[in-house]
């Protein structure tokens, strides 16, 4: 079962990447009634992905706020069988296809395969196997106590640089996909995950306090150094 699990949980968090670059489905004759479709469908994903991580929820259904191998591998289920039935199902969006000139589009590969590289910077298999909940490994990745403050690396730069990766991957990703389709879900992913930093550290702060406040102060920055 470890290696059954371990496969679908890597194969869920490839397949994050593996659609953006694959684009998502786009048709210029579609009806425009597929861009409400696709919101509502991704609403679908989504707002079971966030409720997931909140602590109210962990204690009302595992009785523990904290992280657990378990509560992460209901978590990854849930989240990757939601997802992937989003790429099933999400339906073409209208629109015009820009014209973007050969080198930018090699440009733009490039720079997708170096967002992925940054997302994965100083992770190890081991670490994956944390962050995924694979049975027989140590819990990483978590709000709580539990595993370990990150605060070194591309860590000390932003506090969120594996979110600057998946946003910068999706950039690059409408330059490779130039129409109505990829902006779309790179929108909600990307907005998604802005609009979850704020939430994600007010639950550091609450689980972490004053370690978590000083890494703050050593690190002000969230994606984009003397920006935001």
């Amino acid at each position: 079962m470890r290696t059954v699990y371990r496969s679908f949980a890597y194969f869920g968090l490839g397949s994050i990447f593996a659609a953006l670059l694959y684009g998502f489905r786009f048709a210029p004759g579609a009806p425009a009634r597929n861009f409400v479709f696709d919101v509502v469908l991704y609403g679908v994903f989504v707002v079971p992905h966030l409720v997931m991580t909140r602590g109210w929820f962990k204690q009302a259904v595992y009785g523990s706020p904290a992280g657990s191998t378990f509560e992460r591998q209901v978590f990854i289920t849930v989240t990757v069988v939601t997802w992937l039935a989003v790429l099933w199902f999400h339906r073409p969006v209208p629109g015009r296809v820009l014209h973007v000139p050969g080198p930018l589009r090699f440009a733009a590969l490039v720079g997708f395969v170096l967002s992925v590289f940054a997302f994965f910077e100083g992770k190890t298999f081991e670490m994956l196997d944390g962050l995924l909940g694979v049975p027989g490994t140590a819990i990483m990745h978590s709000h709580g106590g539990e595993t370990p403050l990150l605060t070194d690396g591309s860590y000390a730069k932003v506090r969120h640089p594996m979110y600057r990766a998946a946003l910068l991957a999706g950039l690059c990703s409408i330059v490779l996909h130039p129409h109505a389709a990829q902006v779309l879900w790179c929108l909600l992913i990307g907005g998604t995950f802005i609009a979850f930093i704020p939430v994600e550290e007010r639950q550091l702060i609450a689980a972490r306090g004053e370690a978590y406040r000083v890494y703050m102060q050593a690190t002000p920055w969230r994606l984009l150094r003397g920006v935001w």
